[in-house]
């Protein structure tokens, strides 16, 4: 049974931890649009560069598109800042739909936005503003959601809940934006898909967005008083600085989030947008085999991230983290493998070592969620991923090509396995002070 007070659902322990399926997908629903409309963009980057940056030299063009889905990423922190402490100390679910609604809008007016020869550098400009808007918006989206999702997973299998929507949700929607772009690049003429045809994954984006707006919309409030433990990292916060105040004092357990958070994300944007790009707009390969080898990558990260849940559930998770973690040490260094046109050394790449960055993918908000306390769990988790994101997974597709563009690609893994290693290191200093609170 459940009492409400002052707008916020108090619920016995046992009912907090099933998974109501409406509520699994509506919130694996906003997670999975949030990716297909963050990815979709980096999977087009290629084809919108020279309509919205011109130039006579095609990786000039690419290289300001990156830059642009790179600024939207450095909107996220702001986002997480302002709405995170809203969606700890009033509601989850508005938080919920100002995400998953700007998300929706701002796709559909990309899909429609004209480019520089209508508007000149005002189309540039929109485009940035577009971008930067779907990252404040998408600010808490990870944080509210992994909050939820840990409040509903059964005891015991908080891995493999987390591992669904945290994991396999986020897999749909990047699975999504490779697979539309795949039949929209099979579909039509080379010359049709750069001209317009590009546009049709941020239409098929923006539509989806309405769907989800509704199952959203119909979920109940979800934001949890503990009325068995009155601490301050289990109680709610009663203002903003609260909020702060209390985050400040697991700063350990934010620096650990940054950087487990980052340094996946450098391999996940490495993959799904850099070397995609990298692909299509440096070495011309045919973007429809380049897409249905990235939709496959997508296919195995959706069918085995249930499975890293459980996994971790099995051996413990701070062990599977440690374990999957050093394995992407050696992943980053396949990218100096494909330094030339192959399709073939382009489908080992994305295909093998696209697997070891999936199982990371499927694990990272997990632990991640079990870094912080509940009393700053949206905010903390929020804040801490969209630093990391911004700081490291949003520079990762432009770093990737401009270093490739510059001769020094070897830089790029020796980058993405210092910070992998460094995750692990400030995870266990974390754990041992006591600042995993969730498991293990």
């Amino acid at each position: 049974m459940t009492t409400v007070i002052e707008s916020m659902t108090v619920a016995i322990p046992h009912e907090r931890h099933v998974a109501n399926k409406r509520m699994t997908m509506g919130l694996g629903g906003g997670v999975a649009l949030e990716w297909y409309d963050w990815t979709v963009y980096g999977m087009m980057a290629s084809f919108l560069s020279p309509l919205f940056f011109p130039s006579d030299d095609p990786t000039t063009s690419l290289l300001a598109a990156l830059a642009v889905y790179g600024a939207g990423f450095f909107a996220r922190p702001v986002g997480a800042a302002i709405l995170g402490p809203i969606a700890d100390r009033i509601s989850h679910k508005r938080v919920m739909m100002i995400s998953v609604t700007a998300m929706a809008l701002c796709s559909l007016l990309i899909a429609i936005l004209p480019g520089y020869k209508d508007l000149g550098v005002a189309a540039a400009v929109i485009l940035l503003l577009v971008r930067i808007i779907q990252g404040l918006a998408t600010g808490a989206e990870a944080g509210v959601a992994n909050a939820i999702a840990i409040e509903l997973a059964p005891p015991g299998e908080e891995g493999r809940y987390l591992g669904l929507i945290s994991g396999t949700f986020i897999q749909l929607g990047v699975f999504g934006s490779s697979l539309v772009a795949f039949l929209v690049s099979a579909s039509v003429a080379s010359e049709t898909l750069h001209e317009w045809a590009w546009r049709l994954p941020f239409a098929v984006g923006g539509a989806l967005g309405l769907v989800v707006i509704y199952l959203r919309s119909t979920l109940p409030e979800t934001l949890i008083q503990d009325v068995m433990h009155g601490d301050e990292l289990s109680r709610i916060q009663k203002t903003t600085g609260d909020v702060w105040k209390t985050l400040w004092s697991v700063r350990l357990s934010l620096l650990a989030v940054v950087l487990v958070v980052g340094a996946v994300q450098i391999a996940n944007y490495a993959w799904n947008a850099g070397l995609p790009n990298l692909a299509n707009g440096v070495f011309k390969e045919n973007s429809t085999w380049v897409y249905g080898i990235t939709t496959l990558m997508g296919v195995i990260w959706i069918v085995t991230a249930p499975f890293v849940g459980t996994f971790a559930d099995r051996i413990r998770p701070s062990r599977a983290f440690t374990l999957l973690r050093l394995l992407l040490v050696g992943c980053f260094f396949l990218t100096l493998l494909y330094s030339e046109k192959s399709i073939s050394t382009f489908f080992f790449v994305m295909v093998f070592g696209g697997a070891i960055v999936g199982c990371n993918m499927a694990l990272y908000n997990f632990i991640a969620t079990t870094l912080m306390p509940r009393a700053v769990r949206t905010t903390g988790i929020a804040f801490g991923y969209a630093l990391g994101v911004s700081l490291f997974g949003g520079t990762s597709p432009y770093l990737l090509v401009w270093l490739q563009h510059a001769n020094m690609a070897w830089m790029f893994p020796v980058y993405g396995s210092v910070i992998a290693v460094l995750s692990v290191i400030v995870y266990h200093i974390a754990k041992k002070r006591g600042h995993v609170y969730i498991g293990d």
